[in-house]
């Protein structure tokens, strides 16, 4: 039996907490087990708890990578595998992030993204299916869910005095729980139903299985060794990789389908595949060059990393976080002329990244040209809300003599 949020209250009031960590339960009806479920969601409301966290996950990782006839490509393959899947008539949303950590993630109702980082070191379509197999597979099977419910428990148990006593404080609470969707890792069992729930679904979808253990594969050449360091940054963080989670694959393949594997009508559409991702694969050169950039940035070495971010831009002048980060640079030099016409130009490339915005603001801000800090730290804060901004915008508000918006955001920077 599950409950809504709004008969929690009543049962830890009474002192049933133990009771109703016992009996709320359900049956996942894609995998079949009985999982915690303190509180049930609807399916509009599991869409609404994955958007929420959705533009804040995307812009604290780099937000879009702007290619459309891309998008268009990965969305395209994403909708084969979802209309196979356990839960066809979800809205599912495949989108490719801006960012070179090799990963992925899915948030329930749909919300699915893999890197760029990820996806230009895959050789087919067949695997490209076997990453979006894999966390379409955490969406049908509520595997976010799952760990969002094992949080909410938590927090429920801490604040349970405070809802015995007709408190508040567990609202409050519960809002918080949403920045774990992306953070939590998996268990092994959730790792293995996604893997043959994105076999299965690929199978479906007219794709070769065998798609899948070259990913893996992929997978155990880049981490063995520590090859590439990345990969413990980004995909296994979340997604933890064992050689058992291969040797897996292969079984499960062999036991369900051994035919299908010898059978040309199953596709790898590895031609399909490079010919998509070749501007990518371009593009990517210059990010390697970014990406250098922004090692120096962190030593602090900005002089340096100033040369790799022009050297960037030089090579693609359209990728909008190479102009940022120029601006960044040039901000902390406080040649403010430089960084405003570096941190408007990313502006004019993608409206929708938030770290210009709060950059520009920022300028403004330090210079206290506060009615032009407004409207740009309030876009960021649109974008991804953060403490700094919201800390600037009350700071502006007061010294404009606007205390109601002071006072508001003085309560979000807190």
């Amino acid at each position: 039996m599950a409950y809504r949020i709004r008969d929690i209250a009543p049962a830890l009031a009474a002192g049933g907490f133990l009771a109703l960590l016992l009996y709320a339960c359900a049956v996942n009806p894609v995998t079949g087990r009985s999982e915690l479920s303190l509180v049930s969601f609807s399916e509009a409301e599991e869409v609404r708890l994955g958007a929420q966290a959705y533009s804040p996950a995307v812009q604290q990782q780099g937000g879009f990578y702007r290619d459309r006839e891309l998008e268009e490509y990965v969305q395209q393959v994403g909708m084969r595998l979802a209309r196979v899947s356990h839960r066809p008539n979800l809205q599912y949303r495949y989108r490719v992030l801006n960012s070179s950590v090799p990963n992925a993630f899915a948030l329930p109702g749909g919300f699915i993204v893999i890197n760029r980082g990820l996806l230009v070191g895959l050789s087919s379509e067949a695997e490209m299916a076997a990453v979006l197999g894999h966390e379409t597979g955490h969406v049908t099977a509520k595997h976010s869910l799952a760990g969002y419910q094992r949080a909410m428990a938590a927090n429920l148990l801490l604040a349970g005095v405070a809802i015995g006593t007709g408190g508040k404080q567990w609202a409050m609470d519960l809002s918080g729980v949403t920045a774990s969707l992306v953070n939590n890792g998996f268990s092994r069992e959730q790792e293995r139903e996604a893997d043959w729930l994105g076999i299965d679904y690929m199978v479906k979808a007219g794709y070769n299985p065998m798609g899948a253990v070259r990913l893996q594969e992929y997978f155990y050449k880049e981490l063995e060794g520590g090859k590439n360091p990345l990969f413990l940054e980004g995909l296994f963080r979340t997604h933890p990789f064992s050689k058992e989670r291969l040797d897996n694959a292969r079984e499960r393949i062999a036991q369900r389908y051994a035919g299908v594997v010898r059978d040309p009508g199953y596709t790898f559409n590895e031609e399909i595949f490079r010919r998509k991702t070749a501007r990518l694969r371009e593009v990517q050169k210059a990010y390697d060059i970014s990406d250098e950039g922004d090692k120096l940035f962190r030593e602090k070495r900005y002089g340096e990393a100033l040369a790799k971010y022009e050297a960037a831009a030089a090579r693609e002048p359209e990728q909008a976080p190479f102009s940022s980060s120029i601006g960044h640079v040039l901000l902390l030099r406080k040649d403010y002329r430089g960084a405003e016409a570096a941190l408007r130009r990313a502006i004019r490339l993608d409206d929708e990244f938030f770290e210009p915005h709060l950059l520009l603001g920022a300028m403004h801000y330090q210079r206290e040209e506060y009615r032009a800090a407004i409207p740009e730290l309030s876009r960021s804060m649109d974008l991804l809300p953060t403490k700094s901004a919201a800390a600037m915008l009350s700071s502006s508000y007061e010294a404009i003599g606007d205390r109601e918006n002071a006072k508001k955001y003085r309560a979000m920077a807190q």
